[in-house]
């Protein structure tokens, strides 16, 4: 039962929430009067009622963020044959080279996550850019000089950059479109993604051809990664007009006095967070391998040419770059999150058999794996940032990158395991383990509906109008808390039940690193 005092307030809160959508900002002294009213310069829960003309610039920028590192990253596994031919490095040093940034990134992300929750999305973006592009930069010069032990080093720190800039940039979506379009933002976000990825897959050999320099491969990731701090940096500037001299030592101490972030505050979050972790945990494991598989898959099963079979398999990157904007629509309006979650492990387990045991046309196969690709993610992203603080969303987006990495690592493991033991080295074995966790996680989806029916009474399944309704409730009642300097989570209570999810999730950590020490370093498994 709500006291008099938290009635009086939410009705402010409200009031907030319609002057950060209606006022029109004129002049510098005025925007100061009317961020210290509506609190815009105090929290994060307040970047949603800023004015849309600020959302859009900030939107526009964000999605540029990490196009420089999804470009670069692509590029290397584009320019294999050129690394292998010109360092004169087999298929295992490769290999060495290509983990260095998916097992560095089971870590990372966490800290990152948190690290913006603490200083806000722009010091965070900015150092995390500038060391992508210190990655990209050793990285090109190592090519340059021939160095292999360079160009390990230029990776590690480009997988750092790497692995956090995303974290981040779904972070800072979500703290701005919480409460509105949220799935659309995250939409264009993953498609925009997609597209770098494959840019880089289909340019970088041909501007190597083109410069008669395979190394120009690298030095057109680097200056892309240079565009991704100038977008940055416009980001900046729009949330410094914004909030009001940010960068100041006197707004530091400011956001410290009134944010107050634990990372203790992890063991408050609740179950039906961790029930999304897990399943992000066992999908991006079968969908991130998979799609490291495929070509090889297509070439072995169906009997193809290895150009012919790449070709096929590129036709599942094909439709995450269109379908997850739509996709981010139509959530945002008629809801069904979870509902899209299970058309996601039902497509990808009718993928799976079609390409592991008929004949049927791969590209069919392909194209049902990419429309799971398409469904799956974004209903989970769009989630957390709905259930949690917006305080906390970055931790929380953190954890769910880093359970996506752990997966996939243990994953990429036990796949090959599973296909040296395989008669002729066929992938009935590796599929019939994906469609086992496929299987596994449909179930633990629809565990996932009845959970947020109980305890969030549908707000994963409802419609945009009451959707709207209850997260600006959610988000006046977060930016209150703020401007007492009390944590978001501090009427939660830790129970045992957080320690063992915590204690799960940590566990398969360390499975991963001891996986890829014991196999990927000693060379007992090829990648």
């Amino acid at each position: 039962m709500s006291t008099p005092k938290q009635e009086h307030r939410g009705d402010n809160d409200v009031e907030y929430s319609e002057k950060a959508e209606q006022v029109v900002i004129h002049d510098d002294k005025f925007a100061e009067e009317h961020f210290n009213e509506t609190g815009l310069h105090e929290s994060d829960a307040a970047l949603a009622n800023a004015p849309w003309k600020y959302k859009v610039i900030a939107l526009v920028t964000a999605l540029m963020l990490p196009v420089g590192s999804h470009f670069s990253g692509a590029a290397l596994g584009a320019m294999k044959a050129s690394l292998k031919a010109n360092l004169n490095i087999d298929n295992t040093r490769y290999g060495v080279l290509s983990s260095s940034v998916s097992i560095i990134n089971t870590i990372f992300p966490i800290l990152g996550g948190f690290f913006i929750d603490v200083f806000g999305t722009v010091w965070g973006t900015i150092v995390i850019n500038m060391m992508i592009m210190l990655g990209s930069l050793l990285t090109a010069v190592a090519a340059r000089v021939g160095s292999f032990p360079l160009m390990v080093v230029g990776q590690v720190v480009f997988g750092i950059g790497s692995g956090l800039i995303v974290t981040m940039q779904e972070s800072l979506l979500s703290k701005w479109f919480r409460t509105k379009y949220l799935a659309l933002a995250i939409g264009l976000q993953l498609s925009i993604s997609r597209l770098s990825t494959f840019l880089g897959t289909l340019v970088s050999n041909p501007i190597a051809v083109r410069m008669n320099d395979w190394v120009w491969a690298f030095w057109l990731a680097l200056i892309l990664c240079g565009f991704s701090i100038i977008m940055n940096l416009i980001y900046a500037y729009v949330l410094h007009h914004l909030q009001g001299a940010i960068v100041t030592k006197t707004e530091i101490m400011r956001i410290k006095a009134n944010k107050t972030v634990h990372a203790r505050s992890v063991l408050k979050f609740p179950g039906y967070f961790w029930h999304i972790i897990l399943i992000e945990f066992l999908f991006a494991a079968v969908w991130t391998v998979h799609q490291s598989v495929a070509t090889e898959l297509v070439q072995i099963h169906f009997g193809t040419t290895q150009v012919l079979a790449a070709y096929k398999a590129s036709v599942s990157q094909v439709v995450p770059i269109v379908a997850t904007p739509v996709l981010g629509f139509i959530m945002d309006f008629f809801g069904h999150r979870i509902l899209i979650l299970m058309l996601s492990a039902i497509f990808f387990i009718i993928s799976c058999g079609l390409l592991g045991w008929t004949m049927v046309e791969p590209i069919v196969g392909m194209i049902l794996y990419s429309f799971s690709l398409a469904f799956g993610p974004i209903t989970m992203i769009t989630s957390i940032g709905m259930i949690l603080p917006s305080s906390y969303i970055g931790s929380g987006l953190g954890l769910f990158k880093g359970a996506n990495n752990i997966g996939s690592s243990i994953l990429d493991i036990v796949v090959g395991i599973v296909q040296d033991n395989t008669a002729n080295q066929r992938y009935t074995g590796v599929m019939a383990v994906f469609i086992a966790l496929g299987g596994l996680g449909l179930l633990i989806i629809v565990g996932l509906w009845f959970t947020q029916h109980i305890y969030l009474k549908d707000l994963l399944e409802v419609g945009r109008k009451k959707r709207e309704q209850r997260m600006a409730e959610l988000n006046d009642n977060e930016l209150y808390l703020t401007k007492q300097g009390m944590d978001s989570l501090s009427s939660r209570k830790t129970t045992y039940l957080n320690y063992v999810y915590c204690g799960i999730y940590i566990f398969w950590g360390i499975v991963a690193w001891v996986l890829f020490f014991v196999f990927a370093a000693t060379g007992k498994v090829s990648f």
